[in-house]
């Protein structure tokens, strides 16, 4: 457990998070500190501990305390996190939606934004390949399998981005997330 770990098990906890989200919440903030961990040096300088905690906590708006408000969990997750004064993380909450790119203006824009994206995009109850997460999210989620199929492409390139800054490669993360 690391503090950033202990910090957002007090949100999941607060937030009620059922055990499923707590899993996933897991596995992306694991995921987004092996991406923190190993970065090389050079391009955008990043907040670690804002994008560590945005990978811990990018679905709070999936919250069941907030079931029932029509707005889609990115966006509530953005909200819940600047209400609780996570400012640095609101962003790359907010963008980290597999359909997020297909929009200009929640695409994620920052470094920081498409390292917790692409976090998501691997991590659901364990690190998965990211077309296998994408078709899946797209079974449970078949408002928006449309759009998460036009995504994959553009998550893949936002992937190859991100691993290019990275120390390893795809191929390694499960195994440094463990």
């Amino acid at each position: 457990m690391t503090k950033l770990s202990t910090k957002a098990e007090r949100f999941w906890a607060r937030y009620g998070y059922p055990d499923w989200l707590v899993t996933h919440s897991r596995v992306v903030g694991r995921i987004a500190e092996a991406f923190v961990d190993s970065l090389r040096s050079g391009g955008d300088a990043i907040d670690p501990d804002a994008v560590v905690l945005a990978g811990y906590l990018h679905d709070i708006g999936r919250s069941p305390l907030l079931a029932g408000d029509p707005r889609d969990h990115n966006v509530l997750s953005g909200l819940v996190l600047a209400a609780e004064g996570l400012v640095e993380s609101v962003e790359p909450a907010r963008r980290h939606a597999i359909y997020c790119v297909l929009d200009p203006a929640l695409s994620p824009r920052t470094f920081a934004d498409k390292l917790v994206y692409v976090a998501d995009r691997r991590g659901g109850q364990a690190v998965e390949p990211l077309e296998a997460r994408a078709h899946d999210t797209a079974r449970r989620n078949p408002k928006y399998a449309a759009d998460i199929e036009r995504a994959i492409p553009l998550a893949k390139e936002l992937e190859r981005e991100v691993f290019a800054r990275l120390s390893f490669g795809p191929d390694e993360l499960a195994a440094r997330v463990g």
